[in-house]
């Protein structure tokens, strides 16, 4: 995993969660997590399965992988087509997750090879609750694509990455300390980048 200095990235590409494994052959293991825990999972129109989901498909398969739950506006994308389009965030001049992001139909990160997470969105929300839901994404996102760097981080006191999580989750000065220790420990309960991503979610809500 690549990290820019200053500039943080999210890829707005297939994601999928948990740990994945590559088979031989002519299958693949690839692993599928949500923020809806449920949300059904479909390529080419034939269920996978549900949500956190872990399913053996045709190596180099093609076609349309949807991820769909009541109430939130399903999400589709072309298996195997790598998207270019990245949006940036300066979190050090900018604050918090630029206009330029495209959440209208869900986000995607992927985060290891073979595995993501998919971002569902609410299919009804006010102003106030969507700009909520694209902190909570852009954070899950940040989270999971820089989790080496932040851990390195956190195990060191503080670091560019702890920065920015600080500034992200409005925290003073003064309870900085504090806060990396607990950041801290919520690493060392997860179990899996996206557990981990998830407690600093619910961060948002102290």
């Amino acid at each position: 995993m690549t990290h820019a200095r200053g500039l943080l990235v999210v890829a707005l590409s297939l994601t999928l969660g948990g740990c994945a494994t590559i088979l031989g052959g002519k299958t693949q293991l690839i692993t599928v997590n949500s923020n809806v825990s449920g949300a059904e999972v479909l390529l080419n129109d034939v269920p996978l399965g549900k949500t956190p989901l872990t399913a053996t498909i045709k190596r180099g398969q093609t076609g349309v992988l949807r991820v769909r739950a009541d109430g939130y506006q399903p999400y589709s994308i072309a298996m195997n087509k790598k998207i270019s389009t990245l949006f940036w965030v300066n979190i050090f001049s900018g604050g918090a997750f630029g206009s330029s992001t495209d959440y209208s139909t869900g986000a995607m990160y992927e985060y290891e090879p073979s595995t993501f997470m998919v971002s569902l969105q609410p299919g009804r929300q006010s102003n106030s609750q969507r700009s909520d839901w694209q902190r909570r994404e852009g954070l899950r996102g940040f989270v999971l694509l820089n989790s080496d760097a932040l851990v390195s981080n956190l195990a060191m006191g503080g670091g560019e990455f702890v920065d920015v999580l600080t500034k992200i989750l409005a925290v003073e000065p003064e309870g900085r300390a504090e806060a990396v220790a607990r950041w801290r420990a919520e690493y060392s309960a997860s179990k899996t980048a996206a557990e981990f991503a998830e407690r600093m979610v619910a961060e948002l809500g102290r």
